[in-house]
């Protein structure tokens, strides 16, 4: 049996940790299970922690047309889009998501009404998943 080839896939990994670079980060830790077997396999990742980015707060596409003097959300999603698959890692605080997850759930809604050239939503055809 031929192993599959998996490397015209591309992963991008969202850490929504509270910490800023370089400080540690249990949930990069936690991630980099993952990635290794990503690794292992050929496909080609991209990793952003998302609070190292001047992502505006918003559920529209690009949050400086309202108001926003910056919003580096426009630039991450093209990087996020590109990909086959997409993981998200989040710190569990008491039960719940950080609010940097909170935060990509919302920009990544104002995506959702985005259409392809065949008419289907954009993230049609696409993987995710939330560690």
């Amino acid at each position: 049996m031929q192993k599959p080839d998996f490397s015209n896939l591309r992963a991008v990994y969202v850490n929504c940790t509270l910490k800023k670079s370089p400080k540690q980060s249990h949930t990069a830790t936690l991630m980099e299970v993952s990635k290794k077997i990503m690794k292992t396999e050929n496909v080609k990742l991209d990793e952003i922690r998302l609070v190292d980015h001047p992502v505006a707060s918003g559920v529209y596409p690009d949050m400086t047309e309202y108001g926003w003097e910056e919003d580096a959300w426009p630039s991450l999603f093209d990087r996020i889009i590109n990909a086959d698959i997409l993981i998200i890692g989040t710190p569990i605080w008491l039960g719940e998501k950080s609010s940097e997850a909170q935060k990509l759930i919302e920009r990544l809604y104002a995506m959702s009404g985005k259409t392809n050239d065949k008419g289907q939503y954009i993230f049609y055809g696409k993987e995710a998943a939330v560690s």
